[in-house]
Order: C-alpha cells, then sequence, then structure tokens
C-alpha cells in the first residue's frame, strides 16, 4: 500500500533502457533494431528511437540556469535603406506591429543622415542595429554624435554591427579590412551594451554546411578573427567584449535547438582561453535561406514558425524572421507584418517567454547537444591544427567538406528521401511564378572557390523554370498520361507517385484513367495527346500485362515516351525489349530523370 510520503509508482521496480529495447525487438518479430529504429543524421548522429535518465548520466553539458523565470528577445526586422525617407517610414510603421530591433541594411555608408533615417524613433527604446559590407568606423562616430546629440547617454543604447570581414571574403572575395574594423571597435567600445564585432553563420549554412560545420567553421573565424585584430594593436579583452553572434536557424527542429546550446558552452570554452572575463555574447537568430523555397511560398510561413521556435527554446537573444515571400521578390508590409506577428504569437498565445529554459532537462535535447558539442570541438580542432579558417578557406579544404555535405543532401532531396513540402513533395503542380532565374554558381579569378548562397531544392525550381520557359516559347507544357489497370489500391498509389514525380517539373498531368483491360489501356494511350504515357498497376499485374502493354502501345505510336511506374526487376530487360522506355520508382533521382527526360522533350527539332 502506498502512503503519502511515497512517490507515485514507486512501489513498481524501474525499467531499465535495456529492458526497453528488448520489449522493442520483441514487437519487432526480429527485424533487426538499429536499421528499423536507428537513423543517421548529416553529422553521423545515431539518433535512437527513444531516451532515458541513462542517456544523461554521461552529458557533461550542465542545463542553463537562470534565477529568472521569464526570457525574453528583440524582435528584428530588416530594413534595405536605400531612400532614407521611405526606409523611416517603414520603420515607424513597423513600430505598430511590435518591433523591438531595427537591422539597418546599409550599402552606401556616405549618404545616411540619421536626423531623417531615425526621426521619431527613439535609440533607448529600440535597439538600432547595422549591417555593413565592410566597416565603417565613420558611419558609427556618426551615429553615436547623433544619439548623444538627442540627449542619450550612450550606456543606454543597445545594438550591433553586422560587418564580418571574413565572411565578405569568404563569399566575394573582398579583402579582410581589420585595421578599420579595429577602429570600428575603438568606437564602438564607448557604448557597453553595442558589440561591434558581430559574427554570421549564415555563409556556411547557404552554401549547404551542415550544422557541425556552421559551428565549428564559425569559431574558427572567430579565434584568426582575434589573432588579426590583435595584429591591429587590440587587447583581447577589448575584442570578446564586444562579440555578438548572427546565426542561421534551419528546418532541423531538436537539432537547431542542441545547435545554439552546443555553440554556447563551446564558445565559454574557447573565450575563458583569452579572458577570465566572459562576456554574455548575445546571439540574434534569422532564419536561413536554405530551407525556404522559391515556389509555394506560402509553405515558408511554416518552416519560418519552427525555426523561429527552435531559436528561441535554444536560447537567442534576438531573433529576426525574413518574409515568407523574400524568396522572389521584395516583401511588403502585409508579409513583413506576417513574419513579425510569429514571434508575437509564440510570445502571446504560446507562451514561450514564460519559462527560461524550457529544453532544459530534455534526454533527448540534452544528448543531442551533447553530441553535437564533442563533433564541433572535434572540427573545429583540426580546422585549426589544419591553420585556422584563413589557411584551410585558402586551401580550399573548408570548402570541399561544405560541398561534399551539401551534394549529399541534394542527392537526398532530389531523390526525395528528404522532403521539401511544396517542392519535391505534395506540389502545386499549377503554380506558376514570374521569378528570376537560378543562377547557376560559376568559378572566380581567385586561386581559391568562394562560398555561394543558394536554396536547398534549387534543382527543382530549374525544372519547374525550365517548363515555364518552354511554355513562353512555344504555349506547350509536356502532357502526362496515367494509365491504370489491374490491383485497384496499387493503380492508385503508383498513379498518385507518378503525378507527384512529375508534378515537381510543373508538367500537366492528367486524371488518372482506369481500364478493365491491358489493351484497351494501350490503345487509348497511345492515341491520346500526352507527351508522356505512365503504366500504373501492381507488379502481378505487370508480370501478366505490362509487355502486352508496350506492343500495342508501340505498334501505335513511337514517338511517345512510355514509363512503368515501378520496378519489377526480373522483368526489366523483356520490358525494354517491348517498348518501355524506362522506370520511375521510390529511388529513382528525380531531378536527374527530368532534366534528361525535359532534355529530350524540349530539343529543337
Amino acid at each position: 500500500m502506498i502512503t503519502g510520503n511515497e512517490k507515485l509508482f514507486s512501489a513498481f521496480e524501474p525499467a531499465s533502457k535495456q529492458s526497453w529495447k528488448e520489449t522493442a525487438i520483441t514487437d519487432l518479430k526480429g527485424a533487426d533494431f538499429d536499421k528499423k529504429l536507428v537513423w543517421k543524421t548529416d553529422e553521423d548522429i545515431a539518433v535512437q528511437p527513444f531516451y532515458t535518465a541513462e542517456d544523461w548520466q554521461d552529458v557533461s553539458i550542465i542545463p542553463h540556469k537562470s534565477s529568472s523565470a521569464k526570457r525574453s528577445w528583440t524582435n528584428y526586422v530588416e530594413v534595405d535603406v536605400k531612400d532614407l525617407l521611405e526606409a523611416n517610414k517603414f520603420m515607424l510603421r513597423m513600430m505598430e506591429f511590435d518591433v523591438t530591433g531595427f537591422l539597418l541594411n546599409i550599402l552606401e555608408t556616405e549618404t545616411i543622415h540619421f536626423s531623417v533615417l531615425l526621426k521619431g524613433i527613439d535609440p533607448e527604446k529600440t535597439e538600432i542595429s547595422f549591417k555593413l559590407q565592410s566597416p565603417s568606423p565613420t558611419l558609427l562616430h556618426q551615429y553615436f554624435s547623433f544619439v548623444t546629440a538627442q540627449g542619450h547617454q550612450l550606456v543606454n543604447i543597445h545594438g550591433f554591427v553586422q560587418a564580418d570581414v571574413l565572411e565578405a571574403w569568404s563569399t566575394k572575395a573582398t579583402g579582410p579590412d581589420f585595421k578599420n574594423l579595429a577602429a570600428q571597435l575603438k568606437i564602438t567600445a564607448q557604448a557597453k551594451n553595442f558589440k561591434g564585432l558581430m559574427l554570421s553563420s549564415h555563409a556556411f549554412v547557404n552554401a549547404g554546411a551542415g550544422i557541425v560545420q556552421e559551428a565549428a567553421f564559425l569559431l574558427n573565424k572567430l579565434t584568426d578573427t582575434i589573432e588579426s585584430l590583435e595584429k591591429e594593436g587590440l587587447e583581447q579583452e577589448q575584442i570578446i567584449s564586444q562579440l555578438a553572434l548572427h546565426l542561421a536557424v534551419g528546418g532541423d527542429y531538436f537539432f537547431e535547438i542542441a545547435k545554439l546550446r552546443a555553440i554556447k558552452k563551446l564558445l565559454t570554452a574557447i573565450l575563458s582561453c583569452y579572458s577570465t572575463a566572459l562576456p554574455d555574447v548575445p546571439v540574434l537568430s534569422s532564419n536561413a535561406a536554405w530551407s525556404k523555397s522559391l515556389y509555394d511560398p506560402t509553405v515558408n510561413m511554416l518552416r519560418n514558425t519552427t525555426e523561429a521556435m527552435s531559436a528561441i527554446l535554444g536560447g537567442c537573444n534576438a531573433i529576426l524572421i525574413n518574409p515568407h515571400d523574400s524568396t522572389y521578390k521584395t516583401p511588403d508590409e502585409f508579409t513583413h507584418r506576417i513574419a513579425l506577428n510569429i514571434s508575437n504569437l509564440l510570445k502571446e498565445e504560446s507562451y514561450f517567454d514564460k519559462v527560461t529554459d524550457p529544453a532544459a532537462g530534455s534526454y533527448y535535447i540534452e544528448t543531442i547537444t551533447a553530441q553535437l558539442a564533442e563533433k564541433m570541438l572535434q572540427l573545429f580542432n583540426e580546422t585549426e591544427a589544419a591553420g585556422g579558417y584563413v589557411e584551410s578557406f585558402k586551401n580550399g579544404w573548408i570548402q570541399q567538406k561544405i560541398a561534399a555535405l551539401k551534394d549529399k543532401k541534394e542527392a537526398e532531396i532530389a531523390s526525395r528521401r528528404k522532403v521539401y513540402v511544396g517542392m519535391n513533395k505534395y506540389v502545386n503542380a499549377q503554380e506558376n511564378i514570374a521569378a528570376k532565374p537560378v543562377v547557376e554558381m560559376r568559378g572566380n579569378a581567385n586561386d581559391f572557390p568562394l562560398l555561394h548562397a543558394q536554396r536547398a531544392t534549387r534543382k527543382f525550381e530549374q525544372l519547374r523554370q525550365q517548363t515555364q520557359q518552354q511554355f513562353v516559347l512555344t504555349g506547350k507544357i509536356p502532357r502526362v498520361y496515367l494509365a491504370c489497370y489491374g490491383h485497384p489500391a496499387m493503380r492508385t498509389a503508383r498513379a498518385a507517385f507518378a503525378e507527384e514525380f512529375f508534378g515537381t517539373a510543373g508538367f500537366s498531368i492528367g486524371a488518372a484513367t482506369v481500364f478493365e483491360t491491358v489493351q484497351m489501356a494501350a490503345e487509348a494511350a497511345a492515341k491520346g495527346d500526352a507527351d508522356i504515357v505512365v503504366i500504373c498497376s501492381s507488379d502481378a499485374d505487370y508480370e501478366t500485362g505490362a509487355i502486352t502493354f508496350a506492343e500495342i502501345f508501340k505498334g501505335f505510336t513511337k514517338d511517345k515516351k512510355l514509363l512503368l511506374a515501378g520496378y519489377p526487376s526480373e522483368m526489366i530487360e523483356n520490358l525494354k525489349l517491348a517498348g518501355v522506355d524506362d522506370f520511375i520508382h521510390q529511388k529513382t533521382n528525380v531531378v536527374e530523370f527530368i532534366a534528361a527526360l525535359q532534355q529530350k522533350l524540349f530539343a529543337v527539332k
């Protein structure tokens, strides 16, 4: 009998992880536990189907603790400063949607007049930050002079300046200007809560890097930056006291939470090598371009939401959510409002601000945080041993690492093992966006390759745009005919597969047509006006009727492409001899298959 002093369930023996695993193996009826239930990430971390307190016993990373029961974050919006009056008007309007920080993207610093740009905006109540192409001591001096002239104390202003000279060097081959960066830091040092050295991870993520690569190379970039600024006469403590991070956040929900937590722990360990007075390094999180799509852009709203949740749960200090349609046009007020309201909704309706660290103590998150931190540190040390960030980038080692993982990701996306909703699965084939062409990345005149921003779905975007271009030139889109017969469930499943397969390229797909006999299906498909015909049935029905279908079909027409949904391995050669041109199935690389098909269909005759 349980008394009031005993814990609930204390009368039962605790279940060990091994006992849970044995139960799962029993339910699997002999199937391999690891093959069925364990999967590996891009970082080669084996993710278990469940975690227990036993997994946490060896975790060295301690959960974040705070005296506060709540947390808050700055709600940022990025402002492209081209016309000062228009930028000011936009900022004042955005403040009505609870913006608490502005990231001013300034290309021409010499044209800025803060009395115009910041008219009606209180820099003590709203964070004013800068995103510059290169360091600008003059601009920061001008800003601080404006602030003090308005009667404000520099100690009361918050913000940062992002002029990441090694990012510019890695993406544009712009010579890293550490001299002006050092001069800029001397100015921003006047404002205790204004950070003059913000380093970004976006160049890595948008080039296809994984989470471990992103964090490790960012920290390598930091150590090289500190060393270079020391050569310009700055003390180590002067440098790290002004450090801030701008982290890209992607769609891997739990791992993005763990990433931010792991980076903070590693950052503390690295900075302790430079100074005993460790600063609180603020983190701005913003959406990566890599995880967004050009087509079906409203899905980006959902991606933005989950990414914002990861960033907040991971412990960011500020968040910048890019509008969902920024992949193909200049966002308007409405889409900016939608983006800003994601943060507002997470705070006001989902209560994300009510708990300091809700992820703390999660067996899963704490375990993968520790595993990520270990791999990040390993890659960081490997890069340092190779000479550091600059040397490793000059010899192409960093780019090779990123490119290898990018190619792996793109292959998984192309074969639809990794899903991007609206692009390679659940496609709106009728969508037509008048967008700029997807730019192919070219080489450069330097001795080393650069990092180029791109989207994970760019190859599917290219397929769609090829189809659109063909329509503009000829007024025609490839038509697909789904010829179904035999087993009801299998023909329906394979027709749905084929419809989605070709929908990724924007082909015109007719409704699946069901026939009672193979002969009726073959004749009707051959006489139709489709460019591509797909046979849809079960493997058993293929054994008895697919060869007959192909022979009848090719007897009526030689011009149409005849495909079969599935891969009946024992019949492949005979089916090809009968007239089947190719096969589409789960392992098909969709991008390569359709690109080759487009080349044949769109060839000038």
